[in-house]
């Protein structure tokens, strides 16, 4: 039997316990990222037997032990600059190879595939899952890319250009069009975190973003910015005479101090199927600690723009009567 057909063989008997593994590594991260408000599509996928037999045919260098990515594990964000902290959250849940940063690979001069790996992502010898889940057997590569990197990644996928080592084949101008698409991936990343960055200096979206930091731990549901400024500027003046930063601090310390109730309240599925349209936005987390601090201002404020029976809802949904 050749070392293909052992691989094989093994692995459409190991499949089942890797993508079990990989199910655990997502959804540790999902929830660690949840914590700290960090929005992020998170996703595991053990190999399929003709893409591991693939993998092994084109890279001499690893044998079926040794594979790295036999269970990949991708996580997408929004922005360049949550990168660090991501990776520090890997970090410090699991034990992984040094990471492989392509953009700073690449150095000064380069553009191309950009993207985070973290090869050989395992559980700490110390786990609890680490007897079910060996880290000397188990282990995955995470993926860890911006939106716009993703963007990259996916149409790179079933063409050359995406391997230094295949595109270094292609002729002048064919890598040149090619580095010159990459780098308007690049460009785009970095301004969108520009972009993000100067929008916050808005009084509107520093709350909005602030906002966003709480929802996040609560929900991976996406939000309609549009209708939440419109609510932050229609509620801020019952803060009556604080600055930005002093509403933030008071709907920080808002949060926190209810932070286990709103966890158990966002978590029941009743809420979800008879919600509010205000329920699933940051803006509920204002609107609430309104209800809680200056009901009537914020009564006679909200009927000036909105439905009463949508406030009505989202106070019912927050546990609040407002008879």
């Amino acid at each position: 039997m050749t070392d293909v057909e052992l691989a094989r063989k093994s692995w459409t008997q190991e499949k089942p316990s890797f993508a079990e593994f990989g199910d655990l590594i997502a959804e540790r991260l999902r929830l660690a990222l949840r914590r700290e408000g960090i929005l992020a599509e998170v996703s595991a996928r053990a190999k399929e037997l003709d893409s591991l037999v693939r993998k092994l045919l084109l890279k001499s260098e690893h044998d079926y032990d040794s594979l790295p990515d036999k269970v990949g594990v991708r996580i997408v964000i929004r922005h360049l600059s949550d990168i660090p902290a991501v990776e520090q959250i890997i970090s410090r849940d699991f034990d992984h190879d040094p990471a492989d940063n392509k953009a700073r690979d690449h150095g000064t001069n380069r553009v191309g595939y950009l993207s985070v790996h973290l090869d050989h992502t395992r559980l700490k010898t110390d786990d609890q899952q680490a007897v079910m889940f060996p880290p000397s057997k188990f282990f995955a590569e995470v993926q860890l890319r911006t939106l716009a990197q993703h963007l990259w990644a996916e149409m790179s996928h079933d063409d050359v250009y995406k391997n230094d080592e295949t595109a270094n084949a292609l002729s002048s101008d064919l890598k040149r069009r090619v580095n010159l698409m990459a780098g308007q991936v690049e460009v785009a990343d970095r301004e969108f975190d520009r972009i993000s960055k100067e929008i916050g200096q808005d009084d509107a979206y520093r709350l909005l973003r602030a906002l966003e930091r709480h929802y996040y731990k609560l929900t991976t549901r996406r939000a309609n910015p549009e209708l939440s400024l419109l609510v932050i500027k229609l509620l801020s003046p019952t803060f009556k005479g604080l600055t930005a930063p002093q509403i933030i601090t008071q709907l920080d310390e808002t949060f926190v101090k209810h932070a286990g109730m709103l966890e158990q309240i966002y978590q029941d599925p009743d809420r979800a199927v008879d919600s509010s349209a205000f329920f699933f936005q940051p803006e509920a987390l204002m609107i609430y600690d309104r209800l809680l601090h200056d009901r009537d201002e914020t009564l006679s404020l909200w009927s000036t723009v909105f439905p009463s029976s949508e406030l009505d809802r989202v106070a019912n949904n927050f546990g609040i009567s407002l008879d």
